[in-house]
């Protein structure tokens, strides 16, 4: 991507997220200022550091030596241009890793993660998949990534096969969650594979930023977010009219006799649509500090506590459904066990038939606002009487997911069905 270019694609993207109320900051070494992007301002924030009238970041240190000098303001001009041959990043640990630049061939791991590559456009770029093991495996998904499927499999990502990787011979591996190809790293020691951990799963925005900049494709990261803020930002004009004591109280019911707290990506989507999350204080049957570990923001929930605060929607979470499933009587069953919960038929929510269904994946990942405009629909349906959001949901996949995929036909999302 030539200079001329990219500046146009920054200051757009400057314009636009700076507009948004869904801010990041891109963790990527050289983003001096901290905020969505790197550009001639991060450049100058450095040379502020190096003049004395700026403080030194956390993300000034563009090439990773231990210092901040003029090498720093080379890098930072060489990812700027697209001509720097390497990048550093924090990873989904929270650690400084180092990735080759542009990748050109790469193998996927986690299904958020092959979204993200077709949102970027560079399906062509993949050689291998995790085909095997638990949900969220790209190859038991045939119908969705249909491309994906003719690459090669690494296999588990319980126990990623080091052979094939080696055999591919990738630039880099992507790994969408903490968990996914245990202890890779060690075992590619002495490789020139890059292993990349980035929480695809989850904080869809900031990892798609991030591989924008490794696959230099900035450009098309824009034009996803665009779109996806044009709805997101639309929901929040709209919420933020609804006065505080009359927003939608709602209980996240989650299998297994749990629920989410604040610091979730499904109580986030509920707060975006507007709604209150009755458990959002709520963590290991007390009250906590909200947004502490993830393991502790499925905390489980007794019924009478649910009965206690009285919902005015119940928004029940699915395992089954999906795009591999055309059948929505697995929504309806997960939907029958909620109706048939005793005393929920008795709150608010049973009273005046708001207790609804929805495939977990729906909130998470680079497509996490459909579920936002779903939940926005239930919960305000006047409010929001124009939006469709299936038909947000099939331009997500025509025009971002490159796919031959009708909705209409196939998949199961949301229970009971929006007319």
């Amino acid at each position: 991507m030539n200079k001329a270019i990219y500046a146009l694609i920054s200051l757009g993207l400057l314009l636009i997220l700076s507009a948004s109320a869904h801010e990041f900051t891109l963790d990527i070494f050289g983003n001096a200022n901290g905020d969505e992007l790197i550009d001639e301002e991060d450049r100058n924030y450095v040379q502020g550091i190096l003049d004395g009238k700026n403080k030194e970041t956390a993300l000034s240190d563009a090439n990773q030596d231990g210092k901040v000098d003029e090498e720093d303001l080379d890098q930072i001009k060489k990812i700027i241009q697209g001509t720097e041959s390497e990048i550093y990043y924090i990873d989904a640990f929270g650690n400084a890793s180092r990735v080759k630049h542009p990748l050109e061939r790469i193998i996927l791991v986690y299904d958020n993660t092959a979204e993200i590559i077709r949102i970027l456009g560079a399906e062509e770029r993949v050689v291998g998949v995790d085909s095997e093991g638990s949900s969220g495996a790209i190859g038991k998904y045939p119908t969705y990534f249909p491309q994906f499927i003719q690459t090669a499999s690494i296999g588990n990502r319980n126990d990623c096969d080091v052979e094939a990787i080696l055999k591919l011979q990738p630039d880099a591996i992507i790994i969408g969650t903490k968990t996914g190809c245990p202890y890779l790293e060690e075992k590619l020691r002495g490789s020139d594979i890059d292993v990349v951990y980035l929480e695809t799963w989850s904080k869809g925005t900031p990892s798609l930023f991030t591989l924008a900049c490794m696959l230099d494709e900035v450009d098309r990261a824009l034009e996803y977010q665009e779109w996806k803020d044009g709805y997101l930002d639309m929901v929040a004009e709209r919420v933020a009219t609804i006065p505080e004591g009359e927003r939608v109280k709602v209980f996240v019911d989650r299998p297994g006799n749990t629920t989410v707290v604040r610091g979730s990506g499904y109580s986030e989507a509920i707060e975006l649509a507007g709604g209150i999350n009755i458990a959002a204080d709520l963590a290991d049957s007390l009250r906590v500090d909200a947004g502490i570990s993830s393991k502790n923001t499925l905390p489980p929930v007794e019924t009478e506590w649910v009965l206690e605060q009285n919902p005015d929607a119940i928004i029940g979470l699915s395992w089954n459904g999906g795009y591999e499933v055309d059948d929505e009587s697995v929504l309806k069953e997960r939907y029958d066990e909620i109706m048939g919960t005793a005393g929920f038929g008795e709150t608010n929510a049973g009273k005046n038939g708001r207790i609804y269904v929805t495939y977990f994946i729906n909130t998470l990942g680079a497509g996490d606002h459909i579920g936002v405009l779903y939940f926005a629909k239930w919960l305000y349906p006047d409010l929001f009487g124009d939006l469709d959001p299936e038909q947000v949901h099939q331009e997500y996949i025509d025009r971002f997911q490159n796919v031959d995929y009708d909705l209409k036909e196939h998949g199961a999302f949301v229970y009971p069905p929006m007319s």
